[in-house]
């Protein structure tokens, strides 16, 4: 699929075909991309973890939901826990084990170089003692994580490439420690619940936003960003920019598809 319609293949599916299972080559394929997603001092700051609704019993998908993902953790084929790790940090300085920063692995290769001012002797002297070791002693620090977040995100796009839908949800923190057996050191980012859709894939439309000029700037805060609209017409016909929701046939839609999956249609 064009990297475009990736893009505006974008919706908040919520529907899923549960007796559809999702191969696990395309499972693969989202990790990957979440894996090979950019992240600061080369440090892996993302772990997954890949739970099949079959394997898990109803009482543990039950410590699993929230408010938010209650139907989602019953009829989404997988589910992916993404978790921001928040030892990483200490692990890549005191075992300098993978090619991160810390290691001089990065140096090593190439990928930084001397015109940017790095060296060995800038990550000993430098990097390590002023950037990376400060606040180790404190143990591990909730917050969240951007690098965390970029993964998900990467991999969330891999999944509409793959052909399938995907949704993203909260998943109770402590239920989740006890069934996944979850380390004390992973905050929890959003799970991904990813299966084939029972409705269309228009779904509901191109979820609105904010106008443009009120979430971008330019050169400062005060100055939006001015929207060129031969420019949003080439992103419509590259399909970036679809049709927007409400679609008129969304609500016999949404009872069509709670019948079939025998969902409740409380409005």
């Amino acid at each position: 699929m064009e990297f475009n319609q990736v893009l505006g293949r974008h919706r908040t599916f919520q529907y899923f075909l549960p007796w559809r299972p999702v191969e696990r080559d395309k499972v693969q394929v989202v990790l990957e991309a979440g894996r090979l997603a950019s992240r600061a001092v080369n440090t892996a700051f993302s772990k997954a973890i890949v739970a099949n609704r079959d394997s898990l019993t109803a009482d543990e998908r039950d410590r699993l939901k929230t408010p938010f993902s209650g139907t989602l953790f019953d009829t989404a084929p997988v589910c992916i826990f993404w978790y921001f790790d928040m030892d990483s940090r200490r692990v890549a300085v005191q075992e300098r084990k993978w090619p991160t920063v810390a290691s001089g692995a990065l140096v090593e290769i190439g990928a930084l170089g001397p015109p940017h001012g790095w060296s060995h002797r800038y990550v000993q002297n430098v990097v390590l003692p002023e950037v990376l070791m400060p606040g180790l002693d404190a143990g591990p620090q909730r917050g969240g994580n951007a690098d965390a977040g970029l993964a998900m995100a990467q991999g969330l796009l891999a999944a509409y490439d793959e052909g399938l839908a995907a949704c993203l949800a909260p998943f109770d923190e402590a239920g989740a420690r006890e069934v996944l057996h979850v380390p004390d050191t992973w905050e929890p980012v959003m799970a991904m619940f990813l299966g084939y859709p029972a409705d269309s894939w228009q779904a509901a439309g191109q979820e609105p936003r904010m106008p443009f000029e009120a979430m971008c700037f330019e050169g400062n805060a005060a100055n939006p960003f001015v929207r060129d609209v031969a420019v949003e017409e080439s992103m419509r016909a590259a399909g970036l920019i679809q049709r927007s929701a409400p679609l008129p046939w969304r609500q016999q839609e949404v009872r069509a598809v709670s019948r079939m999956l025998g969902l409740t249609q409380d409005e």
